[in-house]
């Protein structure tokens, strides 16, 4: 499970509302995104995948947008970096499972 949590503009410590996504639903198009911004041999290092986040910032906004369809960039603002990082590490990770059950041949068809 993907997950992102959206806080109210009027109270940054309160959840407004929490996106959710079955990670096998990530499309090709995405992963291929990500893979260019993450190091998967790297992703258990937090320090150094916020250092990815980083460079890959003007990447991130569509992929976000791609695993959640009906985030809002509005809704974006009211994201903490934190929570980002733990979202794109989820990604990660799901992209990750993805390819060993590829390799593995168990990978689920439609």
């Amino acid at each position: 499970m993907i997950s992102l949590n959206i806080y109210r503009a009027d109270d940054k410590s309160k959840i407004e509302k929490t996106y959710k996504t079955d990670s096998y639903d990530l499309m090709f198009g995405t992963v291929e995104e990500f893979m260019r911004i993450i190091d998967l041999d790297k992703i258990n290092d937090n320090a150094e995948v916020a250092k990815m986040v980083t460079k890959g910032f003007g990447q991130i906004k569509p992929l976000l947008h791609d695993v959640f369809p009906e985030l809002t960039d509005e809704e974006l603002k009211r994201t903490k970096v934190s929570d980002l990082i733990q979202t794109i590490l989820q990604i990660a990770l799901a992209i990750a499972e993805n390819l060993k059950e590829l390799n593995q041949g168990n990978l689920k068809r439609a």
